[in-house]
């Protein structure tokens, strides 16, 4: 049986919700509120029913894997996020979103545009565009470190069964307005199916704890756009386009370091200096 991709990255914190949103546009989707991104405001309130676009489904007594670590001779240890409730929302047609929603725009187009204008310019950086195209959300989420003899993948489903999921959230200490971590009992070890938990804490809040990011591809034209090309994106010196375009299939990958955390603070700077000037 071929393994399932996982197209979802997680984060080891969560991040807060509101600053998270369907049709959200990154250049580091690994820190997403970082290098001001462009924050879609087409279902900013997640407490609100989704619109038609937006592919819903709640997860009950769920576990997320959010990652691994290891250190020679020892078990793995995997952290998890565990809520009595989750909600997965999708966009559901992507290219649909970004040709009808995002590229009609104003405020979408003109971010395109000044970032790449000013990369154009400057030639030191190419940034990548991430569309954010799925989230999945825990409130008051228990964050937990365990060792296991089973298999945890990140971005997917922890294998718990809900009664697992019920043991891992009852050992945390109770919500709180920061986040807290520590056990309710004294007992030095705990287990629970099969797994020994070594630390708990709880998040409080409505947190993302994975993401789906798809990458937006761009090619920089010489020549003017054409009229009634909406994935033309015209650029500052107004000799060059930008064709903009959903790259199918192409998702965000957690396992890599990206580009934009491998590059100079400097140039990213430049950048987002020269971009507000194009705005």
């Amino acid at each position: 049986m071929s393994k399932e991709k996982v197209t979802y990255i997680t984060y080891n914190e969560g991040v807060d919700a509101k600053h998270l949103h369907l049709g959200n546009l990154v250049h580091d989707y690994n820190h997403p509120i970082y290098l001001e991104p462009y924050v879609e405001k087409a279902y900013a309130d997640v407490s609100e029913l989704p619109p038609s676009w937006v592919r819903s489904a709640t997860l009950q007594d769920y576990a997320l894997t959010l990652g691994s670590t290891s250190s020679d001779g020892t078990k793995p240890r995997y952290q998890i996020a565990a809520a009595a409730k989750a909600t997965k929302l999708e966009i559901k047609d992507p290219n649909k979103f970004f040709n009808e929603v995002t590229l009609k725009s104003e405020k979408a187009t003109k971010w395109l545009a000044s970032r790449l204008s000013a990369a154009e310019e400057l030639k030191q950086l190419k940034p990548q565009i991430w569309i954010l195209t799925g989230l999945i959300l825990m409130t008051h989420a228990t964050w937990t470190s365990l060792s296991s003899d089973q298999t945890f993948t990140p971005g997917q489903q922890a294998p718990f069964n809900p009664s697992g999921v019920s043991a891992i959230r009852r050992l945390s200490v109770s919500e709180d307005v920061k986040p807290a971590f520590g056990f309710r009992a004294n007992a030095e070890e705990h287990h629970v199916s099969g797994s020994v938990i070594h630390e708990t804490g709880k998040y409080p809040g409505t947190r993302a704890w994975a993401a789906q990011w798809q990458l937006v591809d761009v090619e920089v034209r010489s020549g003017k756009a054409q009229d009634g090309a909406a994935n033309q994106i015209k650029l500052r010196d107004g000799a060059k386009v930008a064709v903009v375009e959903l790259q199918s299939g192409s998702y965000a990958d957690g396992s890599k370091l990206q580009a934009a955390e491998d590059s100079n603070d400097e140039l990213w700077d430049a950048l987002l200096d020269k971009a507000e000037d194009y705005v």
